[in-house]
């Protein structure tokens, strides 16, 4: 119960980053690397920040994965149209456009929790 209390705490924290991360105002300023480079940044924050409140590394990874792919359907779904779409029309349209995104954006902030994980592991035996 615990697990999946942390991947629903995850997710959202990913989601409503995520959310806002795309509709931001002043990306329309930034290049797409430097875009890039923010993006992979804070996801690994975020991954290297739950880690440190003792989210177990698997949680933080499954919650990370749902939270993007969450925010980026909300974002899709959200955004003017001119015609209504649905929230599975929205969901397929995000995942065809981001979907390499969002794993590597998963990626990263795994990548940063297990380092962060193993160094405070390594903390404790060395005390």
């Amino acid at each position: 119960m615990r697990w999946a209390v942390h991947a629903f705490i995850a997710a959202v924290i990913f989601a409503v980053l995520y959310r806002y991360w795309l509709i931001a105002p002043v990306l329309q300023h930034v290049t797409i690397g430097r875009w890039w480079l923010l993006a992979i940044v804070t996801a690994a924050g975020c991954g290297g920040a739950l880690s440190l409140l003792r989210f177990p590394v698997p949680a933080l990874s499954c919650g990370a994965l749902v939270g993007l792919i969450l925010g980026g359907t909300w974002v899709e779904w959200r955004s003017p149209h001119d015609v209504t779409i649905s929230v599975s029309a929205a969901f397929a349209s995000h995942l065809e456009h981001f979907g390499g995104q969002i794993l590597k954006l998963t990626f990263a902030a795994t990548l940063a929790a297990l380092c962060f994980d193993y160094f405070a592991k390594r903390r404790e035996n060395v005390r």
